[in-house]
């Protein structure tokens, strides 16, 4: 009797289980997920490759044995131009990392000793590590080749102007965190609850009363925008006085480029409102946007070494360009103009975004 009971017990409970659709997303879908998306990037040994670029200043036979070392290097995509362009990159955060073989390198070489110069992007640390743990391989084994005896080539750091002091790993990650809670609030606190209100009837009566429907649109985002502001700077005092994190650029630069962000992302929260009948669907809405985003727009981690096919999507993601603005800023003490790629394409996305939600949303 009692097994009879319990069956029936947890016969009911596996029923709630599956009509909870968001339970089930994240119990199933999302570990699948995980593993499907990593699998793809990590599957493959030669998958992964890091754009760097490369300046041989020396056009020596010593540096050209080098280059054609680095070019055997399979996770190492080499680009090679004048120093000057190579620069204008890095500063412009367009790439991480460039080597660098000055002139007098094959002299110095021969001579007894040389070095070659790695110049970084310094809100990108992770690409340096793992560069430049294969540059100290490919070095010891010219070294060893060349003197097998005391090492001929010495690798120099130096990041990128302008300097700060040495960037850690939460230097990195504290702008991408506040980017990622500026997506949340607009996935989840604007599309998902303007929906529930809907589902409750709370929009059918707002559209009665003498209140214009423009105050209450108005209003659901300036209240979501100081929301984000505060989670912002909360964040920032939370990173400058506990971990003793620095920012590089102007505070207004900032809090400019992060609203530009903002908006787009509260665009998005009413685009899903808009295209949504239900909590449920707006959730999985909002969770399929959210997943791709979090790991593929340099939240965590720098996304430089994806494989090809899915640098389209990483392009496309209104994250990757608010993580890459707020960070260079952030990190490169960059200025508000100096993101105004980033800024022009979250601001294409705000006002496609609004346009449809306009067209689309119901009160009803």
């Amino acid at each position: 009797m009692k097994l009879k009971m319990l069956l029936g017990q947890i016969n009911l409970e596996m029923k709630l289980f599956l009509r909870d659709r968001q339970a089930v997303f994240w119990t199933f879908f999302f570990p699948v997920f995980l593993i499907l998306l990593f699998g793809y990037i990590f599957s493959e040994p030669n998958s992964i490759k890091f754009d760097v670029g490369l300046v041989d200043e020396d056009q020596s036979v010593r540096s050209q044995e080098v280059v054609a070392a680095l070019k055997e290097i399979p996770v190492l995509k080499l680009d090679e131009d004048t120093k000057e362009a190579i620069l204008a990159r890095l500063n412009k955060s367009e790439k991480s990392v460039a080597i660098f073989i000055h002139k007098g390198f094959g002299d110095a070489l021969d001579n007894g000793g040389s070095s070659i110069e790695i110049v970084y992007d310094q809100s990108r640390i992770q690409v340096l590590q793992i560069v430049t743990s294969i540059l100290n391989q490919l070095v010891t084994e010219i070294n060893w080749r060349l003197a097998e005896a005391e090492p001929s080539i010495r690798l120099v750091q130096r990041p990128i102007q302008p300097q700060k002091a040495k960037q850690r790993y939460i230097d990195f990650l504290l702008p991408g965190i506040i980017s990622m809670s500026v997506m949340s609030t607009g996935l989840f606190s604007i599309g998902m609850v303007v929906v529930a209100y809907r589902e409750k009837g709370k929009l059918r009566r707002l559209s009665v009363t003498p209140l214009p429907k423009a105050i209450f649109i108005a209003g659901q985002i300036l209240n979501r925008y100081f929301i984000v502001l505060c989670q912002a700077f909360l964040l920032i005092a939370l990173g400058t006085f506990v971990f003793g994190v620095q920012m590089a650029g102007s505070l207004l630069d900032f809090i400019a480029a992060l609203t530009v962000g903002i908006l787009a992302f509260i665009a998005l929260g009413f685009f899903i409102a808009s295209v949504a009948k239900t909590s449920e669907t707006a959730s999985g809405i909002a969770n399929t946007l959210f997943l791709p985003m979090i790991f593929l727009s340099g939240v965590y981690f720098s996304v430089d070494g994806i494989p090809k096919f899915l640098k389209p999507l990483v392009e496309f993601l209104p994250l990757t360009h608010l993580v890459r603005a707020v960070r260079s800023i952030f990190n490169n003490g960059l200025t508000f103009f100096d993101v105004l790629p980033q800024m022009a394409v979250l601001s294409l996305w705000m006002v496609f975004l609004f346009a449809i939600s306009i067209k689309l949303f119901k009160w009803e």
